[in-house]
Parts: C-alpha cells; structure tokens; sequence
C-alpha cells in the first residue's frame, strides 16, 4: 500500500528532483501534491490528504517549521521529514514536537534519500496496520451493542423505538463519505439480518438473500444508499412483526408440549428455548406474559399434579414417584411437596386413602 506524499519546497527544480526520485524508486510513496512554500502547503493538505510531508526548513512565506507547527495544532496525523543545511539543525530539533520523524541535511545522496523514504514508509505501514486492527475491534464493539440493543427492543415488542433506532442510524451514515457510508450501511444489515435468523430462528431462510450486501456494490451515491438501506430496513421491520406474531401463536403451546413430555426428566428453560427456537430471555419473558406464571413455576406445579396422581393411584415408594416425576431424590420431592400442598407425600396418600375409603 503505497502512502500519499507532498513535497514543500521553494526551489523547483529540487521539488521536481525529489517527485522523479520517489516516482522511480520502489519507496513506497506516491506523490499527490507539491507547493513552493508553508502556506501554498495548508491549502494542498487540504486538497490532497497527505500521508507525508517533506518539507524543506527555509522557505519564504512560511518555512518548515511554521508549517510544521500548523500542521501539529491542526490535530492531523501527518508524518514529516524535514529538510535542512547542516547549521539550521539545532533549529530544526524544534520540529520534533510537531511531528517531525526523521531530518535529511542538504545536500544528500540518492541512497540516503531512499532510505529515510523507506523508514518513513514502514512507520506508515505499521501505522495503516494498527488503525486496521482499532477498526476491527471497534466494529466488532459496535455490532455487538447494536445487536444487543436490538434484541431488548424486540424482547418488548418495541417495534416503534425499532424504527426510530434504525432511523437514527440511517441519518449518521447520511453524512458520511460514500465508501463509509456503504461500510455502515453494510453493518446494519447484517446485524438485521443476524436477529431474523439467529434471534427467532425463522424456517424461510431464503428472504434473507434480499438484505445481502451485493446490491450496494452499484450504488454510486450516498442518497441512494440510504434510500436503499430504507427500503431494505421496512421490509425487515414487515418480516420480523410477521414472525413474531406466528412465534408468539405457536410457541407457547410448542412448550407445553414440550414440558408434558419431558417434565420427568432434565426440563430447563434453555432447553425448552432450543426446542422452539428462541433465546431463552425471550421464551422467559412471552411465557410469563401468555400463562401467567414462571417457566420453572410452571414446570414445578405440572411435577406436583403427576406425583399426587401417582400417589392417590398407586402403592409406588416415595423414590420412585421422585424419579417418574423428574425430581432429584425423595427428600427433595417432599420439600418442594410440602411446600406446594401444605401436606407431606405421605400424609397426601392417607388423606387419599382415608376419601376414598369413606
């Protein structure tokens, strides 16, 4: 990845001198500007966005290291190398605390010149590779809160603040330069079409292809962008209210089932949550809303009716009931019993015996 270079300095045929150099040489730079002095330099850091500035230190105008200081204050990460004769050096030290990376004192050699260039190059390098690696770790972040955020959102049924929420977003990535743009826009989208096929599990998977990023890759302006990314982000919202509606109207009744069959045995909420493909949050908080009580609750209460079944319709020991009826030892069943009816196992099955005798 070749850097962006501009060459400062007053002396035009030094400036063209230097541009052949770097354009025939593998540096690893690439030159995208030129200015005779500090101020002609601000107005082409402005055009031209360099990566590098090398910049002689006696200038007319505004010299090395005026520019050098504005640069500094401007806050913009540009390396600089500074160019100077041998009695402005102890000036030119000064330029250190304005970002100044590496001194070439006039007159050099070619091979001295390529290799300050290279130094520089590496410094960049290591740089573009470090802000890669920040990004990855910031997008990562940022998908991971966006996915959470929306999840709580869809937990509640907040289909209002979804909108709002995503709205939002689309008005930032607005603002930003396309290739950026399409970058968050992108984001978006997978994290959208994460929640329709992680969050609620939907079986019509192929809908999903629609949300893809493949479309983006024709869209030359920011506008666009985002009136796409509308669209797209509509027909989500229409998609998943369906699939929460259907989810909500059999879902429930797919857990019942679920704990009478296996109510005996190993019966969790996460479990349960797999079963019917949905996060285990989301099954706790639709459960409690659709029969009124807790998952475990529920569970609870449906172990209690078997074993008062069991108890009043056969001689079985307490150790057996337990295990029929999924809790882990006798001593445990009579706790939780107890708890439930008022009476202990035992005391049930007489109270039983003694009805049914009268």
């Amino acid at each position: 990845m070749n850097g962006r270079m501009l060459v400062v300095d007053d002396e035009a045929l030094f400036r063209q001198g230097l541009i052949h150099l770097v354009r025939n040489n593998p540096l690893g730079w690439e030159v995208v500007g030129e200015a005779a002095d500090g101020e002609e330099a601000i107005q082409a850091v402005h055009s031209c966005t360099p990566d590098l500035i090398i910049t002689d230190i006696n200038m007319p105008v505004m010299d090395g290291l005026d520019l050098a200081e504005r640069i500094h204050e401007s806050g913009r990460d540009i390396m600089i190398i500074i160019l100077t004769g041998y009695r402005e050096f102890e000036y030119a030290q000064r330029a250190i605390r304005y970002g100044a990376i590496e001194f070439l004192l006039k007159p050099f050699s070619l091979d001295e010149a390529c290799k300050v260039l290279r130094k520089a190059h590496e410094r960049y390098r290591r740089k573009q590779s470090d802000i890669r690696i920040r990004e990855q770790y910031i997008q990562v972040d940022r998908t991971e809160r966006w996915r959470e955020e929306l999840a709580s959102m869809l937990l509640h049924q907040q289909f209002e603040e979804i909108v709002i929420w995503v709205e939002d977003l689309l008005e930032e990535a607005a603002r930003m330069p396309l290739p950026q743009c399409k970058s968050e826009i992108h984001l978006l989208m997978k994290v959208l079409t994460d929640m329709l096929a992680q969050q609620l599990q939907p079986q019509e998977s192929g809908g999903l292809d629609a949300f893809g990023p493949d479309p983006l890759l024709w869209i030359h302006t920011v506008p666009e962008v985002i009136t796409w990314a509308r669209s797209k982000s509509e027909e989500w919202m229409d998609m998943m209210m369906r699939l929460t509606r259907e989810q909500q109207d059999h879902v429930i009744t797919r857990v019942i089932r679920y704990i009478e069959m296996n109510y005996a045995g190993s019966c969790t909420l996460q479990a349960a949550a797999v079963h019917v493909h949905v996060t285990p949050n989301y099954l706790s908080h639709l459960f409690k809303k659709e029969t009124g009580q807790g998952f475990s609750q529920y569970v609870s209460k449906r172990r209690i009716e078997k074993a008062k079944l069991l108890l009043h319709s056969t001689r079985q020991s307490m150790a057996d009931i337990a295990e029929q009826t999924g809790f882990d030892n006798s001593s445990y069943f009579t706790t939780v019993f107890k708890q439930a009816t008022g009476l202990s196992p035992r005391e049930y099955r007489k109270q039983g015996a003694g009805d049914h005798n009268e």
